[in-house]
């Protein structure tokens, strides 16, 4: 980093922002994103009872693809609704939609902490990464809450950027993570929300908490690939906060980008804190 990116510092409080963005490097980086953490988030919603006939929500759904997940097991008995603020997700998500001929999955605009849905009508609420990018996780948890139904299910993944590695060593990884640190909280979020979960569910009131962390090490290349289009969607908001300079961050995105295909650097996923829960 240039010494003038170093000095520079944020002269007010920012307002709570998204700062992975909403346009089409945003949603390829949530197919990336999906490829990596699907296998270890459908044994969570198996380990939650998700079942067939069932009536889902899925918050913060981005382009859907969890949500179509779960739709095509729950089957023509069941629905799921995914929310979204993105309208740019919501576009997407309807599109893949139909072009898979789901009758049983819709989506819409919404507020994480005040979705457009009916209360206590939800076997299974549910939410991947989402919470890490608010202000307010506790009072999305408790929205989350208000839709399930008595003895239904809530479900909650999210990171937590302690405990990455790299053999050999990746000084470049490191550097990711100090600056997507940096940025998350300057805007709100926290990325250290997978910790805090458990306790933030038992706040809620919910019962029977679980929790399990994962840190997805294959398929290789998407783990790997993951980490440069995050820091590429993470630009804008970098560069606006004076963290460091575009020229910067396209250096340190070039430095990841050579470790994708070089099979003697080892590093695995952020590691995901996943919980599931019940309400009383």
């Amino acid at each position: 980093m240039n010494r003038a990116a170093q000095t520079q510092h944020p002269t007010k409080d920012r307002l709570p922002r998204y700062t992975l963005g909403t346009d089409s490097a945003a949603a390829q980086r949530l197919r990336v994103l999906d490829e990596v953490y699907h296998q270890t988030t459908w044994a969570l919603l198996e380990r939650a009872g998700l079942r067939e006939g069932w009536h889902c929500a899925d918050i913060g759904c981005g382009t859907g693809l969890v949500t179509m997940a779960m739709a095509g097991h729950v089957g023509a008995a069941g629905r799921v609704i995914g929310v979204d603020e993105a309208g740019t997700f919501i576009d997407v998500a309807r599109q893949t939609a139909a072009e898979r001929k789901l009758k049983n999955v819709e989506f819409g605009s919404g507020d994480a902490y005040a979705p457009p849905l009916p209360s206590a009508q939800f076997d299974l609420v549910y939410a991947r990464c989402l919470l890490s990018h608010l202000d307010k996780p506790l009072r999305a948890i408790q929205a989350m809450t208000a839709l399930a139904r008595p003895g239904g299910r809530v479900v909650i993944e999210d990171i937590d950027c302690s405990g990455v590695f790299a053999h050999p060593k990746a000084p470049a990884l490191m550097r990711h993570l100090g600056l997507y640190q940096r940025v998350m909280r300057l805007y709100g979020g926290d990325p250290l929300i997978g910790r805090k979960l458990p306790r933030l569910c038992r706040q809620t009131g919910l019962t029977d908490v679980r929790f399990e962390v994962v840190s997805p090490s294959e398929p290789l290349k998407p783990v790997k690939r993951l980490y440069p289009l995050t820091l590429t969607c993470l630009k804008p908001a970098i560069v606006e906060a004076g963290l460091a300079t575009a020229r910067d961050v396209d250096a340190l995105t070039a430095e990841l980008n050579a470790k994708v295909d070089d099979p003697d650097v080892t590093f695995p996923s952020c590691p995901m804190v996943q919980v599931w829960t019940r309400k009383s």
